[in-house]
């Protein structure tokens, strides 16, 4: 496994950090590297729906993260392969993703209520709880079974994975393709700034505004582009890994806490649309509640990590990144297997 070394200031205590897989590789090009990761991508998401009912699970949630990371970098080279590409292929990796969607907030709903109940639980009665944590895990297996007996779920996201995967499979790797194909990559920095720069000043800007207008739909707004630009560092990772994983490594801090608070925004609501989830009315508000003050708390950790990583103007951040393009090495990037930090 490729790692970072680090040894913490006041102690000889060796920290750990895994390289993520999800990066272009040493010397290798821009465009054999987003082409190589993005069929992997949907070969390994499609996978996973093979492996019997019970990966089922595990193959909606890596079949969704799958799709985020081939959005993400859809997202970086939009401006490179036009605008029509890039709707047509970022909604069809959308589309694909919305199919098991339903499945994955069951289980996020279930999730969200044993969060809570770890949490608060000993604040509160003994068990008063444990008759909604069994009907939404109820409705959570009922969901789940009924997804696993559709004949055409499963077949209908593994085609569409697999007809992404061979058009993926064709696009040209040789920058001279463009004047043929109208969509080569650039083997440059330029190839990917500008759409980065527009994912990070997208995400910037939907922070500003979750906090303004403090609604669920504009925090999971702000965490998709969070997402987003997880993906994008990580896959910058070779321009200065010490760096680079860094901001990536906040950026999922930041997404999994905004993913904790879509989750409980999912469970009040299932509680105020479904009134069987939880008859009693007191036991509902002192379960919105919780799940309000948790939302809180995690609003107030990811401004304070999202003021840290969105401190620059984009045009500072994507002109540094720019800079570490152009001052790689790639002699020295081919042993990349560890780096060390003294």
């Amino acid at each position: 496994m490729t790692v970072i070394t680090a040894t913490t200031p006041t102690s000889n205590q060796v920290v750990v950090t895994p390289l993520p897989e999800f990066r272009l590789g040493a010397n290798e090009s821009l465009p054999a590297g987003l082409k190589r990761l993005t069929t992997m991508e949907m070969a390994r998401a499609s996978s996973w729906f093979y492996d019997g009912e019970e990966a089922f699970p595990t193959a909606v949630h890596e079949s969704r993260k799958s799709t985020k990371r081939v959005r993400s970098v859809l997202r970086m080279i939009r401006f490179e392969i036009g605008e029509q590409i890039y709707r047509y292929e970022d909604a069809w990796m959308r589309d694909t993703a919305r199919m098991v969607a339903p499945i994955r907030d069951a289980y996020a709903i279930a999730d969200s209520f044993d969060v809570l109940d770890r949490i608060y639980g000993h604040l509160l009665v003994e068990g008063v709880l444990e008759e909604v944590q069994s009907r939404l895990r109820f409705q959570r297996n009922r969901v789940e079974t009924r997804a696993m007996e559709d004949p055409q779920l499963v077949t209908t996201v593994v085609e569409r994975f697999e007809k992404a995967h061979g058009r993926y499979s064709n696009w040209p790797t040789d920058p001279s393709s463009r004047t043929v194909y109208g969509a080569a990559v650039r083997d440059e920095f330029a190839a990917i700034s500008p759409g980065f720069n527009k994912t990070y000043d997208e995400g910037r800007r939907q922070m500003v505004h979750a906090y303004k207008v403090p609604t669920p739909e504009n925090f999971h707004e702000w965490r998709k582009n969070v997402k987003y630009l997880r993906h994008q560092m990580e896959l910058m990772t070779p321009l200065w890994p010490e760096v680079v994983v860094g901001m990536a490594i906040t950026f999922e801090r930041i997404g999994e806490m905004l993913g904790q608070d879509h989750d409980l925004a999912l469970l009040t609501k299932a509680l105020d649309e479904n009134l069987n989830i939880c008859p009693d009315t007191v036991q509902r508000s002192l379960i919105r509640a919780l799940a309000n003050q948790r939302r809180a708390d995690l609003q107030t950790a990811a401004r304070i990590l999202g003021r840290r990583v969105f401190a620059e103007e984009p045009e500072s951040i994507t002109g540094r990144l720019d800079v570490y393009w152009e001052a790689r090495e790639p002699a020295g990037l081919a042993a990349l297997n560890a780096v060390s930090i003294f």
